[in-house]
């Protein structure tokens, strides 16, 4: 069901990812899905912002805060998942991989990598300052809008 609560806590994840992924590729010249990377963590953003901080952001206090923190550190680990998963694609895409333990120690790999290099303290700090407002954003349309 769209509410305003799921649909600002979506929106504010999705810019902070975005943010995010536009200062983890800047410092990482080097990284190859340039393009992807947007596409792929700005909808991971709206989706964990619509599921996580939208279900139940508080009314605008220090648990909305806490929400959004917790909103972030979800898609700090999923999108350090999905890029593993995309790596052992394009892994097995080029017939890099040919048994079944390698798909998960290169799924393994990628993912401490990614959230090796996510880690960064920029990209930290936009991940907790975008967290706490877009948990702050959800709590005050509950309690305004809802």
């Amino acid at each position: 069901m769209l509410t305003a609560t799921k649909l600002v806590g979506g929106v504010f994840l999705s810019l902070t990812a975005l943010y995010a992924s536009y200062l983890f590729l800047s410092l990482h010249s080097t990284f190859t899905l340039t393009s992807t990377v947007y596409y792929i963590n700005g909808l991971l953003g709206f989706w964990i912002g619509w599921r996580s901080i939208g279900f139940d952001p508080g009314m605008g206090g220090k648990w909305s805060i806490i929400t959004g923190l917790r909103g972030a550190l979800i898609f700090a680990v999923i999108s350090a998942m999905a890029f593993g998963f995309w790596t052992v694609y394009v892994k097995l895409e080029n017939f890099f991989i040919r048994d079944f333990d390698d798909i998960l120690e290169s799924w393994y790999k990628a993912f401490v990598e990614y959230f090796g290099l996510i880690s960064a303290p920029d990209v930290l700090l936009v991940l907790v300052i975008g967290g706490c407002i877009s948990g702050l954003g959800a709590g005050l349309a509950n309690r305004y809008l809802s």
